[in-house]
């Protein structure tokens, strides 16, 4: 059995497991009490923080429940925000607002003065047009009053297939699309002004085949401007996904298996000397975009993440030192499925780097960037497009994502315009920060019974997925049959 195969097992059985527990929590007085008493603890010990209108609410909401089988349910099943098997967050507090004073039921019933750190904004624009002087200039625009600068870059087609602008043929293609990036000095140019080694700063790039090229070069602009020492203190992601290239997107450079030992080597060096570098995102916002469904969206990423772990712990790379440097990056559009997709993609991949991997807490978590969909935006009425990325914007921060970026309602015929990145970028700063949906509670709209009936109709059909993949020969095999290319192909012509 490979792998996967074995990640299918450990998701059965995991499920199995907390079912033996609710029934445990039921039979076994002893234990139902213990579950009983720490749920009662969890409880009390829940900060409690008041709207602008004065009404009180719980930092963490949790479900009205005093029966030993159901909180065994919620805890084993589900987990609190930033505990396994992390259904409902990586984190313990994501997008609350912080808070000077804060009531506590604790055990003197009194007031504590606690001063909780300014969480990180979430949002991530990404940018990318004409040479690296103009995507520079567009950067300092989307940053201008943040406070954090997150720069989530765009490649023109030349770069991505690693093709320099004085190419024969591609003059037209210069800057189309995404940024034209040929030298290390086009790199500096790219990112002037900003300082690369901050706390503050992190270069998210959006490229696959040459990944490792523009790592380099990316590496050495930083070294000019700012010295040797710097490199371990770099912060950011590259793409580098060539399954997801072969699957969906066809921006490859090398043959696929030269293209992996080429990823391999490049993850080896950063998981060593960068520490701080996310060395790939595994990427299902291309597949879905190419066509795929959601569920097929995040049966292929998660299987394909389930690849590459499989592939960087047989190079020698320990899972406790590569998995916590792993991302995911999907699509939420208006599917019903986005309800729950990457909840339930959270809660797969902690049981399977956990049970099958062998990976500690960190190397569980599945650090998530969400962009809302690129396909579901329409060029005719084009403004109500704002709409429909409002939703998406509502269903992926449902889903607890780690990181967002909207898109901008003119894209469907052209580079988005500085009015309308303006207006993606404040409807998240709407919804975060205006809106009271999320920066008081977490799990404010989380455990409803419809979201939970999603969650099992998708997680038997990403195991379905998973199952067919299996019997194809693994992840690579499938790829070289070009089972999950047909299938997005399929789904996209329905």
């Amino acid at each position: 059995m490979s792998k996967l195969g074995q990640v299918v097992e450990s998701i059965e059985n995991y499920n199995k497991f907390v079912l033996d527990q609710v029934k445990r929590a039921r039979t076994d007085e002893k234990f139902g009490r213990e579950l009983l008493g720490r749920w009662n603890d969890i409880k009390a010990k829940i900060p409690i923080t008041r709207t602008p209108t004065g009404v009180p609410l719980p930092r963490l909401a949790l479900p009205e429940i005093d029966e030993p089988g159901e909180i065994a349910r919620y805890l084993f099943g589900e987990g609190l925000p930033g505990e396994f098997p992390y259904l409902n967050a990586a984190y313990r507090e994501m997008y609350l607002e912080p808070v000077r004073e804060i009531e506590s039921f604790e055990k003197n019933g009194g007031k504590l003065d606690k001063k909780i750190p300014q969480t990180e904004e979430p949002t991530r624009l990404f940018s990318g047009l004409m040479l690296a002087e103009d995507t520079n200039e567009r950067f300092h625009y989307l940053t201008r009053h943040q406070r954090t600068h997150r720069l989530s870059t765009a490649f023109d087609g030349p770069t991505l297939y690693g093709i320099d602008s004085d190419a024969d043929g591609v003059f037209g293609k210069i800057g189309e699309g995404g940024v034209a990036i040929d030298t290390v000095e086009d790199m500096i140019r790219l990112y002037d002004g900003f300082d690369l080694g901050s706390p503050n700063f992190s270069a998210s790039m959006t490229i696959s085949g040459p990944a490792p090229i523009i790592m380099a070069m990316y590496i050495a602009a930083a070294k000019r401007r700012f010295g040797p020492k710097v490199v371990p203190k770099l912060r950011g992601t590259i793409q580098a996904d060539i399954f997801k290239e072969v699957q969906a997107q066809n921006e490859t450079i090398f043959p696929i298996e030269p293209s992996l030992r080429f990823l391999t080597d490049m993850v080896e060096f950063t998981t060593r000397e960068m520490p701080r570098w996310y060395p790939i995102s595994i990427s299902g916002y291309h597949i879905g975009e190419a066509g795929s469904t959601p569920v097929q969206q995040a049966a292929y990423t998660l299987s394909n993440g389930f690849a590459y772990a499989e592939m960087f712990a047989e190079r020698g790379i320990p899972i406790d030192q590569f998995g916590p440097r792993l991302s995911f990056f999907l699509d939420c559009g208006l599917d019903a499925e986005y309800i729950a997709l990457s909840r339930v993609s959270r809660r797969i991949w902690a049981i399977g780097m956990r049970d099958v991997f062998g990976g500690g807490p960190k190397a569980q978590l599945f650090k998530l960037h969400t962009q809302t969909s690129g396909r579901s935006l329409i060029a005719a009425e084009f403004k109500n497009n704002l709409t429909r990325t409002a939703a998406e914007l509502v269903l992926a921060y449902m889903n607890a994502t780690n990181s967002c970026h909207s898109n901008s309602a003119d894209e469907p015929f052209t580079t988005p315009s500085e009015e309308w990145i303006r207006l993606a970028a404040h409807g998240q700063a709407i919804l975060l920060e205006e809106s009271g949906i999320f920066k008081h509670t977490m799990n404010m709209l989380s455990g409803s019974p419809g979201m939970k009936a999603v969650e099992r109709a998708v997680e038997a059909a990403i195991l379905d997925e998973f199952r067919e993949i299996e019997r194809l020969g693994g992840v690579l095999a499938a790829v070289e049959e070009r089972y999950q290319r047909s299938q997005i192909q399929n789904a996209a012509h329905r």
